[in-house]
């Protein structure tokens, strides 16, 4: 139920921040950070839009 939870929150994250927030909270859940990385992977394959930056690219900075 942990990982169904995570999944939801991380599917929620649009923003870079966002997305930070849910791998945090996906851990704390007890989701191991390799099944983190290959849900993220697998949402990014579905979909041609990367996460939105909060702060604009690095080279702005």
């Amino acid at each position: 139920m942990n990982h169904q939870i995570a999944k939801v929150l991380l599917q929620q994250a649009k923003t870079f921040r966002s997305r930070s927030e849910a791998v945090s909270a996906a851990m704390e859940l007890r989701m191991p950070l390799n099944e983190i990385e290959m849900y993220l992977d697998w949402l990014d394959s579905l979909s041609d839009d990367a996460p939105e930056s909060d702060e604009g690219p690095l080279s702005d900075r």
